[in-house]
Formats: C-alpha cells, sequence, structure tokens
C-alpha cells in the first residue's frame, strides 16, 4: 500500500516522527489535497508543541516577539494555513498562520507566494497584489512568485516613472521588459527543470539549457512560531460568524 492510497488519519497513526508530517502534510497541499493537508499539519503541529508551552496569540501581539520554545517550522504553518483557507474557506484565519511564517521567516519568498495564492482563491484581488509585491521586496529572485505576477498579469510601475503609463515611449519599452522578463522565467524555469530531472543512463541530467547565475538567497531569523488562537490548528471545521 502506497502513502498516497492512505487516508490521512491512517497516516497519522503510522508515522510517528512528527518532521515526517510535516513533509507529506505539505506535499498534500502542493498537491492540492487541501483536506489531507489541513489534518496532516495540525497533527505535525500538536506532536510539535506538546509538552511546550506557548504564548497566546494576544501576547504575541503586545510584545510583538515569539516564543522561543515554540519548534513549529514555518513552512508548516504557511501551508497549514493555505489548506485551512481552501479546504474550509477560513480565509482570514489562515491568512493569520502565513503571516506567522513570514513573521519569522521575512526574507523567504515561498511565504509570500503562499499567502498571495490563498489570496487569490478568495478572489481577493488587492491582497494578492499586495502579498506579490511584498514578496518581491523579501524575495525579488523568487522564481514562482514572479511566475505567478506574470500569470495573474500583474502591473509593474512605468519603465520611465516621469511620463504617463500611456506615453508611446512607455509603452514601447513595458512591451520590452515583459518579453525580456517571460523569456527570463522560461530560461530559469528550463533550468530548474534541468536540476531536478532524474539522471540519464551514463548518470547525468539533460543539458539543453545554458545555465544562467545562480541568484543569492538571503537568510532571515526565524524565531519560533506561536498560534494565531488559544488552541493551535485543529482540523476540526471552525465555526463560523
Amino acid at each position: 500500500m502506497t502513502d498516497e492510497s492512505l487516508r490521512a488519519d491512517q497516516i497519522i497513526e503510522q508515522v510517528q516522527d512528527a518532521m515526517i508530517l510535516v513533509k507529506m502534510g505539505i506535499a498534500a497541499a502542493k498537491e492540492e489535497r487541501w483536506t489531507d493537508g489541513v489534518t496532516i499539519l495540525a497533527a505535525a503541529y500538536e506532536r510539535l508543541t506538546k509538552r511546550t508551552e506557548i504564548k497566546s496569540m494576544d501576547a504575541i501581539t503586545a510584545s510583538g516577539t515569539a516564543s522561543l520554545k515554540d519548534v513549529v517550522p514555518a513552512n508548516a504553518l504557511s501551508y497549514y494555513g493555505l489548506c485551512l483557507a481552501h479546504s474550509q474557506g477560513n480565509y482570514q484565519e489562515g491568512a493569520k498562520f502565513v503571516h506567522i511564517a513570514i513573521h519569522n521567516e521575512p526574507m523567504v519568498g515561498e511565504h509570500y507566494l503562499v499567502l498571495a495564492k490563498l489570496w487569490k482563491h478568495a478572489r481577493n484581488r488587492r491582497k494578492m497584489v499586495d502579498a506579490i509585491q511584498k514578496g518581491f521586496e523579501a524575495s525579488p529572485r523568487y522564481l514562482p512568485l514572479r511566475r505567478l505576477a506574470q500569470d495573474v498579469g500583474l502591473r509593474k510601475d512605468p519603465v520611465l516613472p516621469f511620463l504617463s503609463r500611456d506615453n508611446t515611449l512607455n509603452q514601447a519599452l513595458g512591451r520590452l521588459r515583459t518579453k525580456m522578463e517571460r523569456a527570463r522565467i522560461e530560461r530559469e524555469t528550463a533550468l530548474e527543470a534541468q536540476r531536478t530531472a532524474p539522471l540519464g543512463p551514463k548518470g547525468r541530467r539533460p543539458s539543453s539549457v545554458r545555465p544562467v547565475p545562480k541568484a543569492r538567497t538571503v537568510s532571515g531569523a526565524r524565531p519560533a512560531a506561536p498560534r494565531p488562537s488559544g488552541t493551535g490548528p485543529s482540523s476540526r471545521r471552525p465555526s463560523k460568524g
């Protein structure tokens, strides 16, 4: 029996390592198995915070700091929030978890991508655009975020800010910039696919694309993650209202 054929409750029962549950919950989220993701990540959260004293959300809001005793990885909180939003339509609560992940790892572009996807699903374009723009400020070279911005047609500032957006020169330069950005994204996507491609018969990966310089990554401080509510994540459906 494969992992895919197991129900979420069976996975939780059979897998004892909480960090493995985190990986499986995130994998479920990326495969858009939202109910499985929220259930598995909630179980992982409970195991990771067992016998751990964690400050309430009110204390976090008042002090602006997170409890160092909390040991939940930021990406677990981020994807839990996304799963919660998708599976139960609880966008505000889901966004709280993603914002905590961003607070803990402010330079990680993936958290902003998750937040943008959450608001995209909620059809809140203003908040989606805000998440993308803040993501660009934190991690301007993060490829998946740039892809999403292109997919949703996010407009950039005019190339020549002293001219109007409708100016002929600005329009021409804007089209050129869009074409160059699209080509850059396609090139980096191909390189990413090459890096993750399975090895060939001679133990080599395909070399059909020319390598491009690898962007430097910036690691941010990562304090431990608090609960957004007094009880922490739960796979139970929250009451609305």
